[in-house]
């Protein structure tokens, strides 16, 4: 096939999310209800985690399971720069204050040895985040987070269908959360997830997701459902509606056919890239399976005469779409001024910002389109060869 353009996303939906969608709304119920409660099910029993609460947004689920854990004002949650807003955001919530620590310049994850060296009298809780689908090792964290006793979360946006040393990414700490935002490997269209070992905070955490209103309370318009309910505790308006769980049920039904698609282009990617000098590829750990949710390239910039910016201008032109992940937080206007952050304490991060290049990536992308990718890299390359 002739490829001239290649966009940076594209859905993977087809007749069973269109089913899924007609009988939801058919049902006459589209709001937090069955279909909710099966997506929580299906994804506890894929995982092997022992509870799932959604909710509609991976911001959300880290602000429910930091706010269920008891952080708050004076307390501190050690974690990245190296990530979208949503991580900090959530910790701000309850009052906590981020602290920052600069990434590993292979893996761009903040490591246990430099979390550890951010970890004061008043840290309550250490919230890791798994780039591009690449696990964090977590055992590292986890022998960190039990040593100091405190609180191990992780941001699994990335993640869903990640393993770390054999275990499934949203197993291993305290509490997990997921993402099913519109480009994810599976999609609600806007949507998320906690999953907790922890009996506890699940319940707290389902609690506060849908006002903290007493148990039942989200059925009381349907048959047999009471009108009665008591406030409990300050909550918040965070549920998940079946409309939205309905997709996922969908998505979850080929989930696994998804991530096989996904693993074979990743594979092309590196193949076709390994051939490429000026570029470095994601990385790829043997004890570890990656969940793919993006490809994200590196450039060499010093074999280039061009920056990443003219690079992807470049890229755009021949019609190929592009993302950056991520524009760190210390170059955010708030972020900077509020906790007076400064590229030069993050060196790892901010070479990374200035060499990062996400590329097309999901699971319809043909052959023939990455080869079109890697192509184009591998001219713009050569041409501008320093």
């Amino acid at each position: 096939m002739s490829v001239k353009e290649v966009p940076f996303y594209r859905q993977s939906f087809g007749r069973r999310e269109l089913a899924e969608l007609a009988d939801t709304i058919k049902s006459g119920w589209i709001t937090t209800g069955r279909k909710t409660r099966l997506l929580e099910s299906q994804l506890a029993a894929y995982l092997g985690a022992p509870h799932a609460i959604a909710v509609n947004s991976c911001t959300a689920a880290m602000h429910l399971m930091l706010q269920a854990a008891g952080i708050g004002p004076g307390d501190e949650v050690v974690t990245t720069p190296y990530t979208f807003a949503a991580t900090s955001e959530a910790i701000l919530y309850t009052g906590a204050t981020p602290v920052y620590g600069d990434i590993d310049s292979d893996s761009l994850h903040l490591t246990a040895a430099t979390a550890a060296s951010k970890i004061t009298r008043r840290t309550k809780a250490l919230l890791p985040v798994h780039i591009a689908g690449l696990p964090v090792d977590m055992d590292e964290f986890l022998a960190l987070a039990r040593q100091k006793k405190i609180w191990l979360f992780d941001d699994a946006a990335h993640a869903l269908g990640a393993e770390c040393k054999g275990r499934k990414i949203g197993t291993i700490g305290d509490a997990s959360a997921f993402s099913f935002y519109a480009t994810k490997n599976l999609t609600t269209a806007e949507g998320g997830m906690v999953t907790t070992r922890h009996k506890k905070l699940a319940e707290k955490i389902r609690l506060l997701s849908l006002h903290a209103m007493s148990k039942g309370a989200w059925n009381r318009y349907a048959k047999g459902g009471s009108w009665r309910y008591d406030l409990l505790d300050l909550g918040y308006k965070y549920n998940l509606s079946d409309l939205h769980a309905c997709l996922g049920l969908a998505q979850f039904a080929k989930f696994d056919q998804l991530q096989q698609m996904r693993h074979r282009a990743a594979a092309r990617y590196l193949k076709n890239l390994s051939l490429v000098d000026a570029v470095k590829p994601p990385l790829v750990e043997k004890d570890s399976v990656h969940a793919w949710h993006i490809f994200m390239i590196r450039l060499r910039l010093k074999q280039l005469t061009i920056n990443r910016d003219r690079f992807i201008v470049e890229l755009n032109q021949a019609g190929i779409g592009t993302s950056v992940h991520f524009i760190p937080l210390f170059r955010q206007t708030y972020y900077r001024r509020r906790f007076k952050l400064n590229p030069k304490d993050f060196p790892n991060a901010d070479r990374a910002y200035h060499e990062a290049i996400t590329l097309p990536f999901y699971p319809a992308l043909k052959t023939a389109e990455i080869d079109y990718v890697c192509e184009v890299i591998a001219d713009l390359c050569r041409k501008y060869r320093r």
